[in-house]
């Protein structure tokens, strides 16, 4: 028999859980579990760096087999567990003291089909594109940034600066999910719909994500950059409102860089896809803005390369200053169209450099709301405008900010919710701000009560994903 104390895996023999009476041993596995302090010591915080939450255990799964069977050891021995992809959610939504489940070590891309693709969980966006780009082929919602598993970004929504594309929970056909009872159950739109509703952007809540299906269009083969300046809010909301409507770019986000040090430059970057024989009218694209379409800095770029700048500039970023180990309390919130300009300008413009931080920016995408169809993402009450926007204040100060800096962000943050909802605006929540079940209950309003009826009935002991709060 092997002792969890006296081995850090624990494979195909049977273990003891530390603490738990002795014939509760766990099951045998196809992969691992992983009992040394290191491991768990990195599975104890996310992309914040500001929380910590040591796990029991971390279980590398070597099949969907292992999660069942360790899901339903979990249940009866009430120990809490939570999926990890690649810990991109900044305020401990993905932590545990309990087990953690690693999504990585299940990252199969199974099938490029004519307009699907088959992988699992643990497969991130990157990979999906670049194994889907030789067959011509694309998901259609990809997020600026694309080292995220399918599973994470499946269970919280995936926005792409793709205005008309959706969400990524709008490309997915079908999902494989083990619920709190160690069962598998395959649900889509047409089967087990409820529960296919609500685990797209659960929060974890209702099962973890094993294999997903999700849509592919075809891919064009380049892509078209125009980056404009403005020196004021108003001609760049008035632009950025001109350039969507007219549907002739393909992406479109405005960014801010540290404004509370460098002023309050408005950035506002589209990019145009197209295939060589049919290249953009850049003269055309630009016409009437209230800037010149001249003064534009056009930049030019192959399809996969372009998907992957953000992931590659990350990279530089943490080479260059240790990013990833920067605390990040960010703040993410839905605005309508009818109060985005507001909200954005008077937050942009009383930010000083402490909220943005020696590694932040801010970031506003905008979207068709028609096309943003899946419930359980949340978006403000309709306001007679088919748009909504997404607001990010992505503060990263230094890894020795300190407890004190990431609580007055936590503040400033929570301040920030409260105006942006008395104003319609809608919580995003893979970010910073602290909610209690009222919130919850607030958050997901009339659906609230179907989503307590369908967690007591697939997860009936709550062990599944506690980190967020919701059912507590």
């Amino acid at each position: 028999m092997i002792e969890p104390e006296g081995s850090a895996v624990v494979t195909r023999g049977r273990a003891r859980w530390p603490g738990l009476a002795d014939d509760a041993l766990v099951p045998p596995l196809d992969g691992a579990l992983r009992w040394e302090e290191p491991v768990r010591a990195q599975a104890s915080r996310d992309a914040g760096r500001y929380l910590s939450r040591v796990p029991r255990a971390v279980l590398r799964p070597g099949s969907v087999a292992d999660v069942q069977a360790m899901v339903r050891f979990c249940r009866t021995h009430r120990i809490p567990v939570a999926a990890r992809g690649l810990a991109n959610t900044t305020h401990g939504q993905g932590l545990t003291g309990g087990l953690v489940i690693e999504y990585r070590s299940l990252a199969a891309i199974h099938t490029i089909g004519p307009d699907h693709a088959v992988a699992d969980a643990g497969a991130t966006w990157l990979e999906l594109a670049r194994a889907a780009g030789p067959h011509g082929l694309t998901p259609p919602a990809l997020t600026g940034y694309l080292a995220l598993t399918l599973g994470g970004t499946l269970s919280l929504g995936g926005v792409p600066p793709a205005f008309e594309a959706g969400s990524q929970l709008d490309s997915v056909h079908e999902l494989e999910v083990v619920i709190g009872t160690g069962e598998l159950v395959r649900c889509s739109p047409t089967h087990e719909r409820d529960l296919f509703e609500a685990v797209l952007g659960g929060l974890g809540q209702f099962g973890i994500i094993t294999t997903a299906t999700v849509g592919l269009v075809p891919a064009r083969r380049r892509v078209r950059g125009h980056a404009l300046t403005y020196t004021g809010g108003t001609a760049f909301f008035s632009d950025l409102r001109t350039l969507v409507r007219r549907g002739e770019i393909s992406e479109a986000y405005g960014e801010w860089w540290r404004p509370g040090e460098r002023g309050e430059l408005h950035h506002l970057e589209t990019f145009t896809f197209y295939d060589p024989h049919d290249p953009p009218d850049d003269a055309h694209l630009l016409r009437g803005l209230a800037v010149s379409g001249g003064d534009a800095e056009i930049t030019e770029n192959e399809f996969l390369p372009h998907v992957a700048r953000i992931d590659d500039a990350v990279d530089e970023l943490d080479a260059a200053m240790g990013w990833r180990g920067f605390v990040k309390p960010w703040f993410t919130v839905w605005l309508p169209e009818s109060q985005a300009e507001r909200f954005v300008t008077e937050t942009v413009s009383g930010l000083d450099p402490d909220d943005v931080g020696t590694g932040g920016f801010v970031l506003l995408y905008v979207h068709r709301r028609s096309r943003l169809t899946r419930p359980s993402l949340r978006l403000p009450a309709p306001d007679g405008s088919d748009w909504v926007y997404l607001f990010t204040l992505m503060t990263a100060g230094p890894a020795d900010s300190g407890p004190a800096y990431a609580a007055a962000m936590l503040r400033r943050n929570r301040r920030l919710y409260e105006r942006a909802r008395a104003l319609g605006g809608v919580r995003y929540p893979i970010e910073s701000v602290e909610f209690g079940p009222t919130d919850w209950r607030d958050h997901y309003g009339e659906r609230w009560p179907h989503l307590e009826r369908l967690k007591r009935q697939v997860d009936p002991d709550g062990i599944l994903t506690p980190g967020p709060g919701m059912f507590a």
